[in-house]
């Protein structure tokens, strides 16, 4: 454990160096990238990654000199709408199965103002690792892990601090989501929240991507 190259060879979480803009990293890993081993930083604002590149005999980089990193990427968290950890699975298996790595699901905009949305696959076969990542992923994004999670976020949450809600699930998440903060509005405005005759407007829009079980 307390070998550093054995650990960045497991792709295990190493302290990150304070970013350059100031954010503090939450997380730093490598993780397989479009087929090739990056060098990933995790912060509340972005995620950001960068291809590995072997050294060469004299050296420097194996992409020759002036070379010494490729092109930075970097995903802004507030373009990510969902995040799920990617398995292998049989054919009829519906749960477990071999864990492949994370994937990240991102928010595009494409011509006349429509969205459309990529996917990501940070691969990595260390358990470890994948649910630590994952963990701090939902933390930033909120994700929901049981009946009532996001009624009590929303009953916490300072709705006018925010542009809109956005609900990533099925029909009954996205009723927990409305219920949740028409009974903020009501709470907000001092209204009796057991009898509401006549609702409280939002103050925010609510936005709906259908990802249910049964969604086609």
């Amino acid at each position: 454990e307390s070998d550093g190259r054995l650990r960045n060879l497991l792709g295990m979480v190493a302290p990150a160096p304070a970013a350059e803009t100031g954010e503090e990293p939450l997380l730093r890993g490598i993780f397989e990238i479009s087929k090739r081993s990056c060098d990933v930083v995790l912060s509340a604002r972005r995620l950001r990654w960068s291809p590995i590149l072997p050294e060469s005999p004299t050296g420097g980089t194996g992409r020759g000199a002036g070379h010494l990193r490729e092109r930075e990427e970097i995903i802004e968290m507030k373009d990510v709408f969902s995040v799920k950890l990617k398995r292998r699975r049989f054919v009829g298996q519906k749960k477990g199965g071999t864990l492949l790595g994370i994937t990240i699901f991102k928010c595009l905009n494409k011509e006349d103002n429509k969205l459309t949305d990529c996917a990501i696959h940070l691969n990595n076969l260390s358990e470890d690792h994948c649910h630590s990542w994952f963990r701090h992923l939902k933390d930033i994004l909120n994700v929901t892990e049981y009946e009532g999670h996001a009624l009590s976020v929303l009953k916490e949450c300072e709705l006018q601090a925010f542009d809109g809600v956005v609900c990533v699930g099925g029909d009954g998440s996205v009723s927990e989501v409305t219920h949740g903060l028409l009974l903020k509005a009501q709470m907000d405005a001092g209204k009796d929240t057991d009898y509401i005759p006549a609702p409280v407007r939002a103050p925010v829009p609510l936005g709906v991507i259908p990802a249910g079980e049964t969604k086609r």
